[in-house]
């Protein structure tokens, strides 16, 4: 059962963590984990409670063009057919619409399967299969980088290619924001364009991700002031550190950021074979 100072302590990480290229989920169930001994679905159950806070703080950052994609989607649906003559402002609109339907169609049976794989681990295997995806999150944005080409467009296969990506981050050790960052860079956005989408897609994904847990598996267990000072921590922090974290994470190499959390992942691992071959 996580308490208030647990709550506190994971909300901060959440928000700190929210908006870099590192799965901020997969920072709570580490730190839970590690600091609290928490089991890994109460820690995923509680990760996702947190990510409130990030949508309350995405949502303020980004309310008109949520607006304007919940009208596209109800009033103008026929503009898809003609995404490519659309303006700037209605493309990105109409491409939060599609990535939300790609997300869907990967998210929830990649989560069923998630749950089944990774409950089944025990704590030192979670952890090395963390640090081996977060090896993989660094090679692929390397090659993203490698990748790019200015001024590229966004589409419909953009958008579908995004959303489909963005729908495997429901993996404990994917960066949702990295995941759909690398998308963008290898389909040829540029990086400032990159990562504006990246960050107007997370709202919907974690209202989406919410409400499937709440119904799938429901948040028993926790407190109704455990979840509101958890909620409203991780807005906070969020809301401080958005702008400052992500141009540090400019400025810093992600792939060395990322292969280094993913190495220290494997160390518990590596201890235990260790230890288990000495015995």
């Amino acid at each position: 059962m996580i308490d208030i100072f647990q709550a506190i302590v994971l909300a901060i990480i959440q928000g700190i963590t929210a908006w870099i290229p590192v799965s901020s989920k997969t920072q709570v169930i580490l730190a839970g984990s590690a600091f609290f001994s928490l089991p890994f679905k109460e820690c995923l159950a509680f990760a996702l409670i947190l990510h409130c806070g990030d949508f309350i703080a995405a949502i303020f950052k980004y309310r008109n063009e949520y607006i304007g994609a919940v009208v596209a989607a109800v009033t103008k649906p026929a503009e898809l057919a003609s995404f490519e003559k659309a303006d700037e402002i209605k493309k990105e609109h109409l491409f939060l619409v599609i990535s939300i339907v790609a997300t869907a169609i990967v998210a929830l049976p990649a989560y069923f399967i998630v749950r089944k794989v990774f409950t089944e681990l025990s704590g030192e295997w979670l952890l090395a299969a963390v640090g081996v995806l977060l090896f993989v999150m660094a090679a692929i944005t390397v090659i993203a980088k490698k990748a790019i080409e200015q001024n590229a467009k966004i589409s419909i296969s953009t958008a579908l290619i995004t959303g489909f990506a963005q729908g495997l981050a429901v993996i404990p050790g994917i960066s949702r924001s990295g995941i759909t960052q690398c998308s963008l860079l290898l389909q040829g956005i540029e990086p400032q364009k990159a990562v504006r989408l990246s960050f107007m897609m997370s709202a919907p994904m974690v209202a989406a991700a919410f409400v499937a847990f709440y119904f799938v598996e429901g948040f028993e267990g926790f407190s109704i002031e455990v979840i509101a000072v958890g909620i409203v921590i991780a807005a906070v922090a969020s809301f401080v550190t958005m702008d400052v974290l992500t141009k540090i994470a400019r400025k810093i190499p992600s792939h060395y950021f990322l292969a280094s959390i993913g190495l220290l992942a494997l160390v518990p691992l590596l201890i235990k074979l260790l230890v288990g071959a000495g015995d």
